[in-house]
This record gives structure tokens, C-alpha cells and sequence, in this order.
């Protein structure tokens, strides 16, 4: 048999692989091998333009809605090396480029290719391993895919022994549907462009399956809540000595106090029973639950992102993109000799962890990575942690540390005590009092607590009197929106892994270019201006609607089993944006007059700018292009009538304007000019003419620390409260040395005293200034003079 290539898709996951198998090249079990990775999707679909014949490149390429739906028979479906952002223009990723060189270079020196991508529901990892076979132009070798349910090392050589031939890269179903995915995806920048036209938004308006079911969500969360209106409700209840509540579940609400019926008299307190209830530790939190559990600290999903893969990496911590919500039984058993070092880390007592045996609510067979865990380089304690990965890294291995060791600790149990008034029966009340903490005294995620505002602290057992009184409820007020309680809401609908959710979650919450659609203070959330458009541009939209994900990842499951093929449901697409349109025309109709100015004061959209129409006498040609007006508003002056026509009859005015970078008003006269942009476009507008300055006499240049400098040396000091100081050359000689001179001064009180300084840089309004700094003696008089900062 000849040399196997194994393709790993990260560089990780290939050394997991030589440490199972020995090497990153050699023999196991009589099969040559080498082990090569890739480092994420190295590739990924071209720009629409590039995939359609010449005729229309120009028709996908311009965001006319004249040119929506787009025809998804139209596209060529090439990949190209992944790109990333240089300065502000998009390049290839040199380093994407570099490891495909690598890869072609080793990889065709093998008689066969084994993809032993990660196994994932939706099926990226297979995508990610055949795009490349594909785009090196290997198809023709002998493919294998290697499949291991995790990444310990007896599974890795289970599936090195295992691999399973491939026909074709097509007749892979977890590639068909990971590839429609991208495909579907790459088609909904329609809905970005329809968005972002109709709005009239200079900002992309970003749309797409799950940004925009986040922007609806959070958009009707935070209407919901803010709509609230505190509107109380009375009820008859009782309540015993210990402060146990009793209610009636059938009684009648009123809304006035007044007309809840009276005649309610103390009862005694039956005891019904008492029955011993245990729970048994929390699910293994995912990425998701940890980045919203982090957010709540201050902590930015992008953030989180960045931080945790540092960690993996140093194996610190377990695998962050994982899907699982199970370890296997392999993983188990990996991480059992250092739970006790863990705990010492986390500050958890060892002896409180008498579950040592696998639970089955946790312990599973399946899956790759298994839940997120800590990694078996356990560190030497939290503040290392904070040492190597700051206070975010020491905060993710508390939590997941902690969350790992529930699972390790006996089951909370609680005796629960029930009760009813006996002249009234229908009314009942009960009590939880904790009798072995368990897996409690560990570890609580607070949002795991119930909220119960009615229940009694520190009784120990139900009263034995009861007494009736009239209870003022109100209706629960819809949650703050929080990035917890939206990841709650896309759980529950199934619309991507919690990867996914975080990393889009991130993606638009990330406002480092000012172009979040959420804006994440302490895990709350709110909508930016650009998000607050989108929600109202939203509504009745397909794209706005968790459903459409829902049907992808339906039609994803058709096109793994065969049933269907991806080209019928991408035709699909073109539907979903005819309709869209038409929503989004009809939303944008009717947005809010205040909407539009906050739209307009953040920048969002500019105000229209208002033109001068200039007579044919006064249009410049240049090329084949003639400007044939000329802006009425100069650094936020608006020209009068009478200034426009001074201006059209070629006279010059006088003007106040406001400067743009310091915001300070200045006069200056003008006229109008004529000019060529840089991209050579003619252009007619106001010229600004300036007084020239006389030269100045009093500054001195020369050679400080190295660099060359000027500043105020002769005359220096004249206005403030010390008297003129002209430097000597032997004083000017010193200063550039870098030494500190002194020479007597009086104040504006006219007293004598010595003032020292020497040459410093200070800063000043946010601008550098280099200049004389004085530095005053114990001798100065109690009023000191003022220190006086002097530009270059």
C-alpha cells in the first residue's frame, strides 16, 4: 500500500494525530503516513461578479435593485484562497496562499488523501478538507475519509485503522449539505443589498440568516420591555409565622384593591407530607453558555473568542467550536487523575467530590471534541492563568473548571414540605430545605437559580397557623434583552450550533468600525442606529424569520440523504427576495420621522447635499466630464442669497466657518475656483484665501534627543505672569543637551523666585507640543505662576 496523506484541519488536530500514531510521518500498523493540516477554511466562494459569464458581471456587481433576484443558474460556484482585510482593501490571506503550497507539495507524493477533518452536524469539517482536495486538483488519487469520535489517542488509531474509501467527493453527504450552506449563504447578500439601497444607508445594512433573526429577536425584546406597563393585580393568600405562602391556583384576580372579597379568617396550617428530592448536576456548559455567562462581567464575545483558542492552543482548555454536549467515556477518564490538581487550581475542596464514576447524563458515546472542559495542561494556579491569558483567561478556566467538577459531586437533595389551610383547602403552600448541597456546594450558574420572590429564607419547616391578607402582584416585565436570554431563544429553535451563535453574535456586536447592529453593555443588549433600522426594515421579510433556518437546515438534511439536490433549493432563493423587497419597500415607508434624524446625526445616511447651479459661463469641462454646480455649505457655513450671488458674479466674500478638525470658528475671504479631484473629476467650489503671516523671529531650531525640533527661544514667556525671558546661546546649547537651566523670574505680584525647566513634550487638546517647561522651587511664592506650554 502507498503513503496516506492524512489532511487534519488545523494544526492542533494533526499534532493529536502524531501523538496517537507516532510521528507526524512514518509507518503504523505496517501504512506509510504523513500528516498534514490545513488552519480553518483556507478557501471560500469568489465575489458574485467573478462566477458569472462576462455579459453579467457588471449586472452582479452593481447593488442596483433594478438587478435583484439574482439567478442562481447563473453561477460558475468557484473557490478561491481566502481573503482578509489589508489596511482597508481585501487581499489574499498570504498565509492561506503559503499552506495550500505546502499542502499540494505533500500531498501529491501520496497515492491516497484522507480527510480527517472534525465531524460536525453541518457537516463544515468535511467541506473544509474536500474544498481543498478539490481546489490542488487531487480528486484523481485514492480518497479515504477517517472518522473518530474523539480525539483521544486510542480513537485516533481506531479510525487510522478504520478509514473508509471514498468514490467521489460529491457522493459525500455532510459535503453536499456543508456546501449547499455556503452556497445559500452566499446568495442572502441580496438580502444585505436590498436592505442597504432601500434604506439609503451609507453603512452596510448586514442581512443574513441568523444576523438578521438576532436583529428581530432582540429588536421585539427590547420594544417588549420598554413597552411594559406596570399595571398591578390584587388576590387573596395566605401566609404562615414562618413566611410560607399559601395560594389558591383557581382564585379570581382583581385589579382594585377594593374589590377583592373579604371574610377570610387565620386557619391552622395542615401538614401534607414531606418527600426527600434530589437534581442531579447542570449539563456541561457550551461556548455559548460560557461567552454569555462572561458577558455579563464586561467581557465581549469577540473577545471571549480570541481568548479561549489562545488557550486551546496551550491546551489549557478543551476544543472551543465544539458542538457536544457529552464527553466520552475515553475523555472521562483522561481528566479523572488531575480532577484533584483542577480543584486546587479553582479553590474547590477535593473531598467534596465523591462522584468519581462516570454519570450518564454526562458521560456519552459520539462526537469529536466532547463539551467544553478544561484541557489536560492543568496550570499552577488561577493568578498563572491570569499571567499567561489575563483576567479573561483566568475567568473561562474558573468557569469551566468549576462546571467540569459538579459533575464529580454528590446530587443536591432537599426535603420538600407541603401543606394546606385547613378551613380553606384549596389553598397550598411548600417549602424546599436543602439537606445535602452536593454538586450545589461547588458550582451554581446563577441563571440556573429559581426566582422566586415569595420564598422564605431560613425556615426550616411550614408554620402552623395561617393568616389571610391581600397580595399586590403585577404581571412579569418582559426581560432586558441579554445575549444569555438570545442565545435561549436560538436554542431553542435549532438554528445553528453554539459556535455559530457566538461567533455571529460577535460579528455583530463588534462595532470596531462603527458597524455593529448591537451594541453589548454587561450582557445587556441593545440596537444601534444601524440595528434599529434593520429591525424596522425587517418585519414580514423571509430573511427576518427564524423559519427560513429552520427550512435550510431541512433542506441541508434532503440534500445529505440524496432526496433532493442543492440547485432546486437555491432556485428557491430567488423568490425569497422578490417577496423581501416588496416587504422591506413598504417598512421603509413607513420609518419613524426621529428614526430617520438619529439616523442622520450618527451617519448612518448623510444629509442631502445642497448644490449652487452655475450659469453655462461657469461650467468646467475637463475631459469628458463637465461640473455644472458647485456646493452651497463650506466647513458648515451655508452661503446667503446674496453670498451665492457675489460668488456667481466671480467677487470675493467674507466668511466665518467652523474648522473641521478643531471645531473652532475662523474668518476667511474667498471666491469661486476651479479644481480636479485626485481621481481627475472637475469640480467647481469655494477657495478659501488666507492672510499670510509674518515669518516668526522668535523660534529657534536644533538638534533634541536626536530629532530636530523648534521652539519659542527668544521673547519667551513675555505674556504670562513671569517676566520675558530671552535664552542665552549658552542656555539654548544646554536645553538641547537635554539639561535643566535656571534663571531668577518675577511673578505677576512682582515677586522674585527661581524658575527651572528644561525642553519636554507635553500634549495639549490631544496634540503633541514641544517646548520650555518650567519646574518651580520650594522658594516659589504661594500663588505659583502658571505653567505655559509652547507649540513648535
Amino acid at each position: 500500500m502507498g503513503k496516506v496523506g492524512i489532511l487534519t484541519e488545523k494544526p492542533s488536530a494533526a499534532g493529536k494525530f502524531a501523538a496517537a500514531l507516532g510521528g507526524m510521518s512514518g509507518t503504523f500498523e505496517g501504512t506509510e503516513y504523513v500528516i498534514v493540516h490545513a488552519s480553518g477554511h483556507l478557501l471560500e466562494l469568489k465575489d458574485p461578479a467573478a462566477m458569472v459569464p462576462a455579459p453579467l458581471s457588471e449586472k452582479y456587481k452593481s447593488w442596483d435593485l433594478a438587478y435583484l433576484p439574482w439567478n442562481a443558474a447563473d453561477f460558475r460556484w468557484e473557490r478561491e484562497v481566502r481573503r482578509r482585510v489589508s489596511g482597508k482593501k481585501l487581499v489574499t490571506d498570504p498565509g492561506a496562499e503559503r499552506l495550500l503550497g505546502n499542502l499540494q507539495e505533500t500531498l501529491s507524493t501520496c497515492e491516497t488523501v484522507c480527510n480527517a477533518a472534525d465531524l460536525d452536524p453541518t457537516g463544515e469539517g468535511s467541506l473544509l478538507g474536500w474544498e481543498i482536495v478539490e481546489y490542488l486538483g487531487l480528486e484523481g488519487k485514492k480518497l479515504e475519509r477517517m472518522e473518530f469520535l474523539d480525539e483521544t489517542p486510542p480513537s485516533l488509531r481506531k479510525a487510522f485503522l478504520n478509514r473508509r474509501p471514498v468514490t467521489s467527493i460529491e457522493s459525500e453527504g455532510d459535503y453536499r449539505k456543508a456546501d449547499f450552506r455556503s452556497k445559500w449563504d452566499m446568495l442572502s447578500m441580496q438580502f444585505t443589498r436590498a436592505a442597504t439601497k432601500l434604506s439609503g444607508s451609507d453603512i452596510v445594512v448586514r442581512n443574513g440568516r441568523l444576523k438578521s433573526a438576532m436583529v428581530v429577536i432582540v429588536g421585539d425584546g427590547l420594544d417588549a420591555h420598554q413597552g411594559y406597563v406596570k399595571k398591578p393585580f390584587y388576590e387573596n393568600r395566605f401566609r404562615d409565622e414562618n413566611n410560607v405562602t399559601y395560594t389558591d391556583p383557581e382564585i379570581d384576580r382583581f385589579e382594585n384593591k377594593s374589590d377583592v372579597p373579604g371574610g377570610l379568617e387565620s386557619s391552622p396550617v395542615v401538614h401534607d407530607g414531606t418527600t426527600r428530592k434530589k437534581t442531579g448536576p447542570p449539563r456541561l456548559i457550551d461556548l455559548a453558555a460560557l461567552s454569555s455567562l462572561l458577558s455579563k462581567k464586561g467581557f465581549a464575545a469577540k473577545k471571549v473568542l480570541e481568548t479561549y483558542q489562545k488557550m486551546y492552543e496551550a491546551e489549557v482548555v478543551s476544543y472551543p467550536r465544539t458542538e457536544d454536549k457529552f464527553i466520552s467515556i475515553e475523555q472521562f477518564n483522561e481528566l479523572l487523575p488531575l480532577v484533584d490538581k483542577i480543584a486546587a487550581v479553582v479553590g474547590v475542596d477535593p473531598a467534596a467530590l465523591s462522584h468519581r464514576g462516570p454519570r450518564k447524563t454526562h458521560i456519552k458515546s459520539g462526537g469529536a471534541h466532547g463539551a467544553n472542559r478544561p484541557g489536560p495542561n492543568v496550570p499552577q494556579s488561577l493568578a498563572d492563568v491570569a499571567e499567561n491569558f489575563g483576567e479573561l483567561g483566568k475567568e473561562i478556566y474558573e468557569l469551566l473548571a468549576k462546571n467540569y467538577l459538579t459533575m464529580l459531586a454528590p446530587d443536591y437533595e432537599y426535603d420538600q414540605h407541603r401543606g394546606h389551610v385547613a378551613k380553606y383547602p384549596s389553598f397550598v403552600g411548600s417549602l424546599n430545605v436543602p439537606a445535602v448541597l452536593g454538586w450545589k456546594g461547588v458550582f451554581v450558574i446563577e441563571d440556573d437559580e429559581p426566582d422566586d420572590d415569595d420564598a422564605p429564607s431560613g425556615a426550616k419547616a411550614l408554620g402552623t397557623l395561617a393568616k389571610p391578607f391581600v397580595h399586590e402582584g403585577f404581571p412579569a416585565r418582559p426581560p432586558h434583552p441579554t445575549m444569555g436570554w438570545l442565545m435561549k431563544q436560538l436554542e431553542k429553535r435549532r438554528v445553528g450550533t453554539a459556535s455559530t451563535l457566538t461567533s455571529t453574535y460577535a460579528e455583530v456586536t463588534n462595532n470596531a468600525t462603527g458597524k455593529a447592529l448591537m451594541i453589548e453593555k454587561r450582557g445587556k443588549i441593545t440596537l444601534s442606529v444601524l440595528g434599529e433600522l434593520n429591525h424596522r426594515i425587517l418585519p414580514g421579510t423571509r430573511i427576518g424569520d427564524l423559519s427560513i433556518t429552520e427550512k435550510v437546515f431541512e433542506q441541508m438534511a434532503q440534500i445529505e440523504s440524496g432526496a433532493a439536490a442543492a440547485p432546486d433549493y437555491l432556485a428557491l432563493v430567488e423568490d425569497l427576495v422578490r417577496h423581501d423587497l416588496e416587504k422591506m419597500k413598504a417598512n421603509v415607508s413607513r420609518l419613524p420621522v426621529e428614526l430617520k434624524e438619529r439616523m442622520a446625526k450618527a451617519g448612518v445616511t448623510r444629509v442631502p447635499v445642497e448644490n449652487i447651479t452655475l450659469p453655462p459661463a461657469l461650467h468646467f469641462t475637463h475631459g469628458d466630464t463637465v461640473a455644472t454646480t458647485a456646493k452651497r455649505v463650506f466647513c458648515g457655513h451655508r452661503f446667503t442669497d446674496a453670498e451665492v450671488a457675489a460668488l456667481l458674479a466671480g467677487q470675493i466674500i467674507e466668511i466665518t466657518a467652523i474648522s473641521p478638525k478643531s471645531g473652532r470658528p475662523f474668518t476667511c475671504k474667498g471666491t469661486l475656483e476651479t479644481g480636479v479631484t485626485e481621481k481627475g473629476y472637475p469640480f467647481v467650489g469655494f477657495k478659501p484665501q488666507f492672510e499670510e503671516r509674518p515669518p516668526r523671529t522668535d523660534l529657534v531650531s536644533g538638534v533634541w534627543k536626536g530629532k530636530k525640533v523648534e521652539f519659542k527661544g527668544r521673547g519667551w514667556g513675555a505674556n504670562a505672569h513671569w517676566a520675558g525671558k530671552d535664552f542665552t546661546e549658552q542656555e539654548l546649547a544646554k536645553l538641547l543637551a537635554g539639561e535643566t537651566i535656571e534663571f531668577e523670574a518675577t511673578s505677576r505680584e512682582g515677586k522674585k523666585y527661581t524658575a527651572k525647566g528644561a525642553l519636554a513634550v507635553s500634549t495639549h487638546n490631544g496634540y503633541k507640543n514641544f517646548g520650555f517647561t518650567l519646574k518651580f522651587d520650594n522658594r516659589a511664592p504661594a500663588t505659583k505662576p502658571r505653567k505655559r506650554k509652547v507649540s513648535r
